[in-house]
């Protein structure tokens, strides 16, 4: 490769160069490019490796997003999928030539002479960005959102507008595709009022589905008979439509066959659950569940399998008693070795129902549940059932 500046080749150099290397004029394309560097170099510019799902998202129109902050590890946000990118090293030099043409879309006329054309690269690659699929970065949501959360309208006055969000700041805060985004939005209870993206608080969460269950059995409705926009109108006062809707949906559907609504008894029971352990966190078995059964719309009956996820049953030695003991998926490490670790310190063993509900938000499309506790786990049978322990003890 020449630098620029330097003589430019002549058709005639190039035949002698031809002969030497024993190649046949006639076996070649009349086009010749000459590769010259850049006598400054281009340090602005970094290669990036695309997967296919990055390139069609281009050839769309679509953008391409770096997202983080300067000590965030760095990442790229297509529409709906989050990258973590590294720099790699590759075993060849790599030249970025813009305008040099592949053979494919040269054409060869025997009766042409051959044409010369400088190809300036514009720089010289030892190294590339590499782009990895990764879990997206959506952790830190609850904690932009927690100081303006909603805990009823009598607590409006007292919010700060500065100190609330838009979708695009949380866009440009948040390392994850703007589908991953909305999703997480949706699972921690975040809503939009006027403008701002609000994070119901758990307080006032248990305050409105307590409303809303209460008024369900002041008029003797059943679960699977319940009327929206009655329930709406009655509690419109003490909590706003947006807060409302995003609440009764979370815990009720649409009926199939009429115009009412279901509410789903697993839901139900999980959240009013999850107000007993805030209270109290550790709990003597037998005390929870009755407290539970009646805590909940008559006709439902709590069950244990609806603790998987927020709560542990486990032995207490030194009481000599059943206990139940809060202990929330969302309280958990990110790192999935750490969290085996964390999963087997509270209990040496699990059935496949108790400790999916700890993993499912960590694997991947490549690294199913079933992939996940192959690799970080040992099974054992006992009396029949298949248990999962430490791989390590």
């Amino acid at each position: 490769m020449s630098k620029t500046g330097s003589n430019d080749r002549t058709t005639k150099e190039i035949k002698v160069t031809l002969e030497a290397a024993k190649f046949k004029e006639s076996d070649l394309k009349n086009l010749v490019q000459i590769i010259y560097s850049q006598s400054d170099p281009n340090d602005d510019i970094r290669l990036l490796e695309l997967d296919k799902n990055m390139l069609k998202s281009i050839q769309e129109g679509h953008r391409l997003s770096f997202k983080g902050h300067q000590n965030d590890r760095a990442v790229l946000c297509t529409d709906d999928r989050t990258y973590i990118i590294e720099e790699a090293e590759t075993s060849n030099s790599l030249l970025l030539c813009p305008g040099m043409k592949f053979t494919s879309e040269i054409t060869t006329n025997n009766n042409e002479e051959i044409t010369i054309k400088p190809i300036i690269a514009k720089g010289i690659f030892y190294t590339y960005l590499e782009a990895s699929q990764c879990k997206p970065e959506v952790g830190k949501l609850l904690s932009l959102l927690e100081s303006t959360s909603f805990k009823g309208p009598e607590y409006e006055k007292q919010m700060n507008k500065h100190n609330m969000y838009t979708w695009s700041e949380l866009c440009c805060e948040i390392q994850a595709s703007d589908e991953e985004l909305r999703a997480a939005i949706s699972e921690y209870m975040v809503v939009e009022m006027d403008g701002f993206y609000r994070l119901i608080s758990f307080e006032f969460e248990s305050k409105a589905l307590t409303m809303m269950l209460d008024f369900m059995e002041e008029n003797s409705w059943s679960l699977n008979q319940v009327n929206k926009e009655e329930t709406y109108e009655a509690l419109k006062e003490l909590i706003p439509r947006p807060i409302f809707d995003m609440v009764f949906h979370k815990y009720a559907a649409r009926n199939a066959v009429n115009s009412f609504f279901t509410y789903n008894i697993e839901k139900v029971c999980k959240f009013l659950a999850k107000v007993l352990l805030s209270g109290s966190p550790v709990n003597d078995f037998k005390l929870f569940m009755e407290a539970w059964r009646m805590g909940v719309p008559e006709g439902i009956n709590p069950k244990l399998e609806y603790l998987h996820g927020i709560a542990v049953v486990v032995w207490n030695n030194e009481k000599a008693r059943k206990e139940i003991v809060s202990f929330p998926e969302s309280k958990l490490s990110e790192n999935i070795a750490d969290r085996f670790k964390e999963l087997f310190k509270v209990k040496d063993k699990w059935t496949v129902e108790e400790i999916s509900p700890y993993i499912e938000n960590l694997s991947t499309s490549n690294q199913s549940v079933d992939f996940l506790l192959t690799k970080h786990t040992r099974s054992l049978m006992i009396n029949g059932v298949k248990y999962y322990g430490s791989k390590y003890k």
